[in-house]
């Protein structure tokens, strides 16, 4: 739940300068220990591409204004401030829906890989913006799914939001154990922990897998006191997964995830 207070960010710089990592050909092991290759490399950028990364740029800034302006979102809603919720995810939420009625959002279809207009690297200031741009479509849960032609249903994007007991070394990492996600008593509170199960978004992560998928990594990064940033980490394989006890006492599964 995104509901830190920060500093005004400097909302003219709309994604991160950070430099593009080329990683052609890298390999990884597979569950099995056999050496796979992700197929979605990094590809020249084409006109497409650079059009997308504007409107990506645009809406990004009119989501930000209508933050710094809320009022404006009661008047488009034609409700007066005190009748609504103006705080939290819930302003997220609301205002990020209203831009996909408007059909600002880019990149709405659920896709493997990377999306048009983002280099991995680039920042953003809200878990809402993750949605708007199409990196991830799911306002608060953390793993993102498609349903393939065959029927299973696979995990496409994750974030690591710091909400489950995720272990990295930091950005730079080229490794990530992701805990799945469920029966958390920090995200409900009051709510009894008890054991994961091995379905929705965990068979999903399980799913890419077997059928190896790759999925986008997005990572929430602390600032130095100044914050923190939601940062595109790039294409990551599940390797393997296990059951283990977690904080609270309870089964939990965990994913280990490396990247491509």
């Amino acid at each position: 739940m995104v509901v830190a207070v920060r500093p005004k960010p400097e909302y003219g710089r709309s994604l991160s300068s950070f430099k593009q990592a080329k990683r052609v050909g890298k390999k990884v092991l597979s569950d099995k220990g056999q050496a796979i290759s992700c197929p979605e490399k990094v590809r020249p950028f084409g006109a497409e591409w650079y059009a997308t990364r504007l409107k990506i740029k645009k809406v990004l800034s009119f989501y930000r204004d209508l933050l710094d302006d809320r009022k404006s979102l009661s008047q488009d809603h034609g409700k007066s401030l005190e009748t609504r919720f103006y705080s939290g995810i819930t302003v997220h939420v609301r205002i990020a829906k209203l831009l996909q009625s408007k059909g600002k959002w880019v990149n709405t279809s659920r896709q493997i890989g990377h999306v048009l207009g983002i280099k991995v690297g680039d920042e953003f200031l809200w878990r809402g913006e993750l949605s708007i741009v199409g990196l991830h479509h799911e306002f608060q849960k953390g793993i993102d799914c498609m349903k393939m032609i065959n029927g299973k249903t696979i995990a496409i994007s994750i974030v690591d939001s710091g909400r489950y007991e995720n272990n990295a070394t930091g950005i730079a990492s080229d490794q990530l154990v992701y805990c799945g996600q469920g029966e958390n008593p920090n995200i409900v509170r009051g709510k009894k922990p008890k054991d994961q199960k091995l379905a929705g978004g965990n068979l999903a992560l399980k799913n890419s897998m077997d059928e190896k998928r790759p999925v986008r990594v997005i990572r929430r990064i602390n600032k130095n006191g100044c914050g923190y940033r939601f940062v595109y980490d790039g294409l990551y394989r599940v390797t393997e997964f296990w059951k283990e006890r977690g904080e609270f006492g309870k089964y939990v599964y965990k994913f280990l995830l490396k990247k491509c």
